[in-house]
């Protein structure tokens, strides 16, 4: 008799189109992970009935639910279906699965792109967002595969894209063939659910764990390690089978093989604070914290949750930096705002740009535990709505720019 290993665990997930009911079409995709937590609850009251045998009478279930999470390293494009749900938006898809699809004829100063002719349709650059960060591709020139950003003070045209002073370009003139690559995510108010399902290959059998709505994620980046992450859900229900439970006429992809991140795996790999690359100011690790506080509905004649709704986001950043002097804390002494940016990009530049533009300096700690060591500045930032933007696109806590190759819906 086979006994089950994790070693044999496969995930797979489906997105569903009526919470907490399993599709029996669509495409379902399996999940790269290092760990999940995924388990169905079940809450008993015990009777406290008064009998003079002095014993318990019953014991009856009153709730149900399911939830867990998963745990992983941060690779390209295996969790972004996750990501927008989790942002409970979709995204904002650049030219053709996010590379511009027909390419330009540009020349580069230090602080513009300027096409040949005018970018039109999903090509259009006119399309993307002040302060959005994208990839710019031209194997021969010296600019290609560097990561820039538009200006977050002219808006780009269908012919000219201003860049950020802080990623200036390198002069050079009729770059035929060159692409623009990016895509967009930021936060909305349609929630999305899946039905994640955990298959013990060895032993034959299918744990399927209904009606799974995102609810928190942690992204953690650290020198000398390999990025993480972890998604939590929050859900309806489960079932078990001797054969996947997602099945009918569904089609399964298998997981993506990028390489995953770490805080080093790319140059390109940055932390701004503040509008600007952090001169002169080393980060030893960030993590950065999503929630939606979601939350489950009961009602009377359902054992598991009816429904699942969503709270006020609640989002945070920490910052473990090495101290060198105190701008930042002045910042949190004055209560100004700040802002944050952090890069993660695999080896072949392809990953994600987090814009945090409003942030309250919420705890700034320096302090001297013992001799002979580094004077670590442990900083929590909050994330906050950018309400005084003049661009309503932009009045956001978070902003996640996907730059790289070509991504499949």
């Amino acid at each position: 008799m086979a006994l089950a290993s994790t070693s044999r665990v496969q995930m797979r997930y489906i997105l569903e189109s009526v919470l907490g009911t399993i599709p029996t079409t669509g495409n379902s995709y399996d999940l790269r992970v290092t760990g999940e937590s995924f388990n169905f609850d079940l809450t008993k009251e015990t009777s406290k009935e008064i009998n003079s045998a002095r014993t318990t009478l019953s014991q009856v279930a009153v709730s149900a639910s399911s939830a867990g999470g998963i745990q992983a390293e941060l690779s390209y494009a295996e969790y972004d279906r996750l990501l927008a749900s989790l942002m409970e938006s979709t995204w904002t898809v650049y030219g053709t699965n996010g590379v511009q699809g027909t390419a330009s004829t540009v020349t580069a100063t230090a602080t513009t792109l300027t096409a040949g002719s005018a970018t039109t349709g999903n090509d259009s650059w006119a399309t993307l967002q002040k302060g959005q960060w994208f990839l710019f591709v031209h194997p021969t020139s010296a600019n290609d595969g560097k990561l820039f950003r538009v200006s977050t003070t002219v808006a780009p045209t269908t012919t000219v894209i201003t860049l950020d002073t802080n990623t200036p370009a390198t002069i050079a003139g009729s770059l035929a063939g060159a692409l623009v690559c990016t895509s967009r995510l930021t936060h909305g108010t349609t929630i999305t659910s899946f039905t994640i399902e955990k298959q013990m290959l060895d032993v034959g059998q299918y744990f399927a764990y209904k009606g799974q709505v995102p609810s928190k994620m942690s992204l953690n980046a650290a020198s000398g390690s390999l990025t993480t992450m972890s998604i939590d859900f929050m859900g309806l229900g489960t079932v078990r089978n001797t054969s996947t439970n997602i099945a009918g006429t569904t089609t399964n992809t298998v997981s993506l093989s990028y390489t995953g991140h770490s805080a080093v795996s790319n140059p390109q790999s940055l932390i701004w604070e503040g509008g600007a690359p952090t001169a002169g100011m080393y980060i030893k690790s960030i993590a950065l914290e999503y929630d939606n506080a979601i939350r489950q509905q009961s009602a009377i004649g359902s054992l598991a949750p009816v429904d699942v709704a969503a709270g006020t986001i609640a989002a945070k950043a920490t910052l473990s930096m090495y101290f060198a002097n105190g701008s930042i804390y002045d910042k949190f002494i004055a209560n100004t705002a700040t802002t944050l940016i952090w890069a993660s990009l695999d080896p072949s530049g392809n990953g994600y740009v987090f814009t945090m533009p409003n942030c309250n300096i919420t705890s700034y700690k320096v302090t001297a535990g013992a001799k002979d060591q580094d004077m670590m500045a442990e900083v929590v930032v909050t994330l906050l709505e950018d309400r005084a933007n003049a661009t309503a696109a932009l009045r956001k806590v978070m902003m996640i720019d996907r730059v790289g190759v070509a991504v499949t819906p």
